[in-house]
């Protein structure tokens, strides 16, 4: 599935908003939309979803029965985007921020961050209070896998704005009232298996976090239906997600039996798992890809900088964050406070750690 705008809405998008701020419509008043779409020589849902996007940017008011005006009142914009008290590399939080920020100062938003712990420090009365005097129109929360009784939870309900996390998990959206977004990692755990899989691999193994995204059931019922069953062997998991000499032990468990029993490739739970990989891979002589290809889930790091560069599959976490400002924008236009869960896309970003071994096979 593409986010992206179309070119042709894109540009109508460009040529409307110029002239806006240029004062052409002084008079307050759009042409309707027949004449517009006919001056503009585009379709008219070309330009509805060029007019839409204008709304949510709150530079024009699209009132039903009259016509499309300019906002003559607009200001400029808030939302509160609420972070981890952590500074984890490993965390999505400093690859999804970004994508917020870049998009929010395209639509003239400003963005102002809390960490969790400051919206719980006090009375949670208080902290709801600031946030309604505080003028923002929505907030965005990076936090997630709740489990329903986090005071945080009530804080952000109690102020009745929308309230979106971007990048959580289906069972967010059953724990908390709020819009969730999140990646399908069944089917990118799927995907990653079926690319290995069509380069010839039939060894392969998933380096885990614990029973995290999909469990042990499930990523053996993925090897069952992609006819890998004597892979399960193969399975292993780390005690943590963050500590090297955790995922170190997990990698050693796996390439310190017999030649012919050790994975032809790895896919591995996140980046950091992959680096370490790469560490152990390296200071035992191990050749990537030809010993080991090895796949990443995430894509977050600089990929193109490692030796050889990392295949990953990505969640595009700028973009994720581009996606987050729109959604939330649309939910207060259209007064929702909540969403259905909403699966993000994914792709694979194909470099030289497994694409030498499909030159290979090939060979």
């Amino acid at each position: 599935m593409q986010i992206r705008k179309a070119p042709k809405t894109d540009a109508v998008y460009s040529l409307l908003k110029q002239r806006i701020e240029s004062g052409m419509y002084s008079g307050g008043a759009l042409p309707v939309e027949p004449l517009l779409a006919a001056e503009l020589q585009v379709a008219r849902r070309t330009l509805r979803s060029a007019l839409s996007r204008l709304a949510l940017e709150n530079l024009i008011v699209r009132v039903k029965g009259e016509g499309t005006f300019v906002n003559r009142a607009a200001g400029r914009r808030k939302i509160l985007v609420v972070v981890r008290n952590a500074e984890d590399i490993t965390l999505p939080d400093r690859y999804i921020l970004p994508g917020i920020q870049q998009q929010a100062s395209e639509m003239n938003i400003a963005v102002e961050t809390c960490t969790c712990l400051s919206l719980s420090a006090g009375p949670a009365e208080d902290t709801v209070r600031r946030i309604r005097e505080s003028d923002c129109c929505g907030i965005i929360s990076l936090e997630s896998n709740f489990t329903g009784d986090e005071p945080l939870i009530t804080v952000l309900k109690e102020t009745g704005l929308p309230v979106l996390l971007p990048h959580a998990y289906p069972r967010d959206a059953e724990n908390t009232p709020f819009a969730v977004m999140g990646t399908d990692y069944r089917q990118v755990i799927r995907d990653g298996l079926q690319y290995l899989v069509n380069l010839g691999h039939r060894r392969i193994s998933y380096l885990a976090y614990r029973e995290h995204r999909i469990g042990r059931d499930g990523y053996f019922q993925l090897l069952d239906e992609l006819g890998l069953t004597g892979c399960r062997d193969l399975y292993v998991q780390s005690a943590s997600y963050n500590r090297r000499e955790a995922v170190m032990e997990s990698i050693d468990a796996l390439f310190s039996q017999p030649k012919e029993k050790a994975p032809t490739a790895v896919l591995c739970f996140s980046d950091f798992f992959a680096i370490c990989l790469y560490e152990y891979l390296n200071a035992r002589h191990l050749r990537i890809p030809e010993d080991a290809a090895v796949l990443s889930i995430g894509g977050m790091i600089g990929c193109d900088f490692l030796s050889p560069p990392l295949s990953a599959l990505s969640f595009n976490c700028t973009e994720i964050g581009r996606l987050a400002v729109r959604t939330l924008l649309e939910m207060k236009m259209k007064n929702e406070l909540s969403r259905p869960f909403t699966v993000t896309p994914h792709y694979l970003s194909e470099r030289e750690s497994t694409r030498k071994a499909a030159k290979k096979e090939s060979a």
